[in-house]
């Protein structure tokens, strides 16, 4: 709003200097070949002026118009982020819930890779974003990884005891947090495709 003012009011300035020397002119008509040389520079001078004050405002507009566009990708990229992050928990959740191998280092390697992800997920603040649904898949994400975490290493704890390895109530967590994440998640996901979709120019 206050670079469309400056340029309102550099262009308004340029218009009235412009006027007047018009209306000057009008009055005082040149006469002489000396006269039609003064006036000649003097219609100069002003549209040097004038092309000086459009060079620094056409700089002006470039330079905001850069500043915008890498706001717009530093946006983008940290929304894009966020939504590898979500779809990680996803994924190891669909992974412990389908795994196969059920023994002590099964579930050791899980936590370890889950343990990752949800340390990358509490840097993240929810606050930076300013997508609804962003927030709430965040959210869900970071609470369903702790969780799921949680789970892993309390069945990893047991095995090492001699007790089992008690995958059932883990992959019964994971699906779970699975089913919890994925809504919010797509939600997400499509709400972000629909903004780079309306950040393109026709």
């Amino acid at each position: 709003m206050k670079s469309k003012l400056e340029t309102a009011a550099v262009y308004g300035t340029a218009v009235l200097i412009g006027g007047a020397l018009i209306g000057v002119f009008a009055a005082y008509p040149p006469l002489t070949p000396g006269d039609w040389a003064e006036w000649a520079q003097a219609f100069g001078s002003v549209a040097a002026i004038g092309l000086g004050l459009w060079a620094v405002q056409r700089q002006r507009w470039l330079e905001a118009r850069r500043d915008a566009a890498m706001a717009a990708a530093a946006r983008l990229a940290l929304h894009q982020g966020a939504l590898q992050l979500i779809g990680a928990v996803y994924a190891v959740a669909e992974k412990v819930k389908s795994h196969q191998d059920e023994t002590a280092l099964d579930l050791l390697h899980l936590s370890l890779e889950l343990e990752g992800v949800t340390s990358a997920l509490a840097a993240v603040d929810p606050l930076r974003f300013d997508m609804p649904r962003a927030i709430d898949a965040l959210l869900m994400a970071q609470a369903a990884s702790r969780k799921l975490l949680a789970h892993l290493q309390r069945a990893y704890d047991l095995s090492l005891d001699g007790r089992g390895h008690k995958w059932a109530p883990v992959k019964e967590f994971a699906e779970q947090a699975s089913e919890a994440v994925k809504p919010p998640m797509e939600a997400f996901r499509n709400e972000l495709a629909q903004a780079q979709q309306a950040s393109v120019p026709a």
